[in-house]
């Protein structure tokens, strides 16, 4: 028992020790927050997906996913799990593809935050992606579709 005991104080004085070095530096903080609005106001941006939420289930953890926009150019290469009311047979594209962006909408719902709505068609429907990048680099993404259930996304902007 008291081996147990020692154990869990060493790993827990352990892992506040390094949240502690974890911490950014405001000058850190602000070349980000600029790195962010300058991404977004030249339309060249990667958001990395780290967190798939489904709109019935669990969220899951997923790796190597991303949405890119270059310009009027939408690369998405994100896992979907959900209901699809309809679906061209063997699965068709989902939301692995790289298509024009039709409409792009850019706004500033809150200071610490930036909002895209584009709307796109991956050649089996019309999708609009909601994504909020905050200024300290972490994003949400949310996909609506006309044919299948909406599913949310969390990652973060890739720095240059």
């Amino acid at each position: 028992m008291k081996k147990t005991l020692t154990f869990v104080f060493v790993m827990a004085a352990l892992l506040l020790s390094g949240c502690a070095s974890m911490k950014i530096t405001p000058e850190e903080r602000a070349r980000i927050a600029e790195q962010v609005q300058e991404n977004m106001d030249n339309k060249s941006f990667r958001i990395e997906v780290t967190q798939m939420i489904p709109g019935r289930g669990a969220a899951r953890h997923v790796d190597n996913y991303f949405v890119t926009i270059d310009g009027d150019n939408l690369i998405s290469q994100l896992p979907y799990f959900g209901f699809a009311w309809t679906a061209p047979y063997g699965g068709g594209k989902g939301l692995n593809f790289e298509s024009k962006i039709r409409e792009y909408i850019d706004n500033f719902p809150k200071p610490d935050r930036r909002q895209v709505i584009l709307t796109t068609d991956n050649g089996e429907d019309v999708l609009v992606y909601t994504i909020v990048v905050f200024t300290n680099g972490t994003a949400s993404i949310t996909v609506r579709s006309r044919s299948k259930d909406s599913i949310s996304y969390n990652g973060f902007m890739v720095m240059e």
